[in-house]
């Protein structure tokens, strides 16, 4: 295999030349964070040059895509955190009871300085499976449908899911969103255990679960990309 380099309007494209190719394929590694030409020996570089030429509107398509994915920042003490829709300055603690205690207005994080990001995750997941658990229980007893198991994700993509098993997979950041949003969350997971699509009866269940959906619905639209980038 045969690597080279070509710009294209400032961007590096990655040239791989492979016996096993037989046309032009041209791809975006987010690992290397380069775009990829894959290419057949025997196609000469001035065509592979026309073919990255004539993929514009793909590059901007790609670029775009990647402009809209959350940047993950990891928080640190002296920031501020959401929690449940209020803002909380989280303070770290030196000493040996790895806990965090919510004092005031501010979320304090005790334990060894190399632990923090340990000891803060733990302590949102725990808090985020509890709250799960209380309105997926409480929606699906509504609705008469059983689930098999929660599951609290570190997704960076999506905030719940709910699998043909009866699964109801949620993402714990959003226990930093309004806690109103993530009973949302629960009432649009619970509901496919009635309805496994997106049909007119399925957001008539969500709507008897929470009748004020399309504004926390909205929120998550608005607010998404923010709570995704949110790194621990």
């Amino acid at each position: 295999m045969h690597q080279s380099y070509k710009t294209y309007c400032g961007k590096q494209v990655l040239i791989y030349r492979k016996p096993s190719i037989k046309k032009l394929v041209l791809s975006f590694s987010k690992k290397q964070k380069n775009f990829v030409v894959s290419a057949p020996y025997f196609v000469p570089f001035s065509s592979i040059v026309d073919f990255i030429n004539n993929a514009r509107d793909w590059f901007a398509k790609i670029e775009l895509m990647q402009s809209q994915e959350p940047s993950f920042n990891p928080v640190e003490p002296g920031q501020c955190l959401s929690i449940l829709g209020d803002k909380f300055a989280v303070v770290f603690i030196e000493n040996c009871q790895e806990k965090v205690v919510f004092n005031g207005t501010t979320l304090e994080v005790h334990g060894i300085r190399s632990k923090f990001q340990k000891i803060l995750l733990k302590h949102l997941k725990t808090l985020a499976f509890e709250k799960f658990s209380y309105y997926s229980r409480m929606y699906a007893q509504i609705l008469s449908v059983k689930y098999a198991r929660i599951a609290i994700k570190d997704t960076k993509t999506r905030f719940g899911s709910c699998s043909s098993l009866g699964q109801l997979n949620y993402c714990w950041r959003v226990v930093m969103a309004p806690e109103q949003v993530l009973a949302y969350l629960c009432a649009h997971e619970v509901s496919h255990l009635k309805e496994m699509n997106h049909s007119k009866a399925f957001w008539l269940n969500v709507e008897k679960l929470c009748p004020n959906y399309r504004s926390l619905q909205n929120w998550l639209k608005q607010n998404g990309k923010e709570l995704l980038s949110v790194n621990i």
